[in-house]
């Protein structure tokens, strides 16, 4: 297969062209903003910024998340016909924007709202958090079923990795401002990040909003599913392979993301190097995206995703063994395992929307927004669970004491769980439908 349009470009370049494929690169941008927002800093907030024990952030963020990822999954089937077009998509996106948004910023008012009430205020805002991040996630993400062909489906599941890596990088550089502070300052420091993450989050949905309703290059593919909900579920094997998959990369990954800012605040010694390896993960993501898009084109999608689940197993047996001895080493092992969790990432995405565009891989004719709301369901559940894992981590980490035990309480589950992650995600491949 041949990534080059005819006007000798590659795929995701020509893609890239298209005003409404460009805008919707930058909505993801802006909703990457909060969402990796979440996964990189909720759990350091609500321990260090708000005071929470670690079993009490666990129990916050796990119920939280699992709530969300059911919300998904009915947001899905309640909007398979409201979000049936990119326009339509498209305006739902800017709604749920300017909801999660607000609730995101009152979230992040927990530290300073007494601290009595903290526990109680963190699990309802956060609670409300989630439940209005469905509404800005699910439609926005429906979009990547809407589009016709496995090489533009491919193609603009990477930009949308490219604008995630963009946000994650953003994050990375913004989060050593924050873990600088202490009390009440890092409190108010994290109540206008989330400002400025609403802001952002608002202009990027509208320009998407704004460029959709000007026309579009493609046409959606997927129709709108016309039966029952509850008759719909039956899971081919190309459906819930993609669905485990998943469900295993992001439970792996999200321990690594969430264990990341402990380890930066705790073992490395400096802001620049805490930003450095933050960072190095953010780029890792962004670059490989065109390598992985062009391995795909050169080869096939399951050696990109071999190729891809052995970077990141790479990575994160190097970040092991180096740990905080060499910070070039940790950088680049941070940069191998972000490119090769990027590179999977991207993959599975697209796989799912192959399921959204062709009936016989999903079981039925499942609308774009309900294949995407059960992938977001199996990705928040296995997030929750990582929660509770990285809570379980910090209360033996602390000890009775509250000493900090040594790095390599960090560092083992930060590289193993990711490694064990990229293994049986390469034992599914087979199972995969990759496109």
């Amino acid at each position: 297969m041949s990534s080059m349009d005819g006007n000798g470009g590659p795929e995701w370049a020509r893609m890239l062209r298209v005003a409404v494929w460009r805008a919707y690169s930058v909505g993801h941008y802006g909703k990457s903003l909060i969402w990796y927002s979440s996964e990189l800093l909720f759990a350091y907030f609500l321990t260090e910024a708000c005071g929470l024990p670690p079993r009490a952030m666990g129990a916050v963020l796990a119920v939280s998340l699992v709530i969300n990822g059911a919300t998904d999954m009915v947001m899905g089937h309640v909007l398979r016909r409201r979000a049936a077009t990119v326009p339509a998509a498209a305006r739902l996106h800017v709604l749920g924007s300017v909801l999660a948004g607000a609730s995101l910023l009152l979230f992040l008012a927990t530290g300073l709202v007494p601290a009595g009430w903290r526990i109680l205020y963190a699990l309802g805002t956060g609670l409300l958090f989630r439940l209005t991040y469905a509404l800005y996630d699910v439609p926005q993400n429906a979009v990547l079923g809407m589009v016709a062909g496995d090489r533009a489906r491919t193609a603009l599941s990477a930009l949308r990795f490219v604008g995630a890596g963009l946000a994650t990088l953003s994050v990375a550089v913004a989060a050593p401002l924050l873990l600088a502070r202490s009390g009440l300052e890092q409190a108010r420091a994290f109540a206008v990040f989330a400002l400025v993450l609403w802001g952002l989050g608002m202009v990027s949905a509208g320009w998407f909003w704004w460029a959709a309703r000007g026309g579009l290059a493609l046409e959606p593919s997927a129709p709108a599913m016309t039966r029952p909900f509850l008759s719909q579920f039956r899971f081919p094997m190309a459906l819930a392979a993609v669905l485990a998959a998943e469900f295993v990369l992001s439970g792996t990954a999200s321990v690594f993301t969430r264990l990341e800012p402990y380890f930066a605040a705790t073992v490395l010694t400096s802001s620049l190097a805490r930003g450095t390896v933050m960072a190095c993960v953010a780029i890792g993501g962004l670059v490989g995206q065109p390598l992985w898009t062009l391995v795909v084109d050169r080869h096939s999608p399951s050696a990109a995703f071999r190729a891809s689940a052995a970077a990141a197993i790479t990575g994160a047996l190097t970040f092991l063994v180096s740990g905080a001895h060499s910070l070039p080493l940790t950088a680049a092992a941070a940069g191998l395992l972000g490119t090769g969790l990027g590179g999977m990432s991207m993959l599975l995405w697209a796989a799912a929307g192959a399921c959204a565009a062709s009936p016989a891989m999903s079981g039925h004719r499942l609308a774009p927004t309900q294949v995407f709301g059960l992938l977001t369901l199996c990705i928040k559940v296995a997030c929750a669970v990582a929660i509770l894992v990285v809570s379980e981590i910090l209360v033996w980490r602390t000890g009775d004491r509250q000493t900090v035990v040594s790095a390599l309480g960090l560092i083992l589950p930060m590289t193993i769980l990711p490694s064990l992650g990229a293994v049986l995600c390469l034992m599914l491949t087979p199972r995969l439908r990759l496109s």
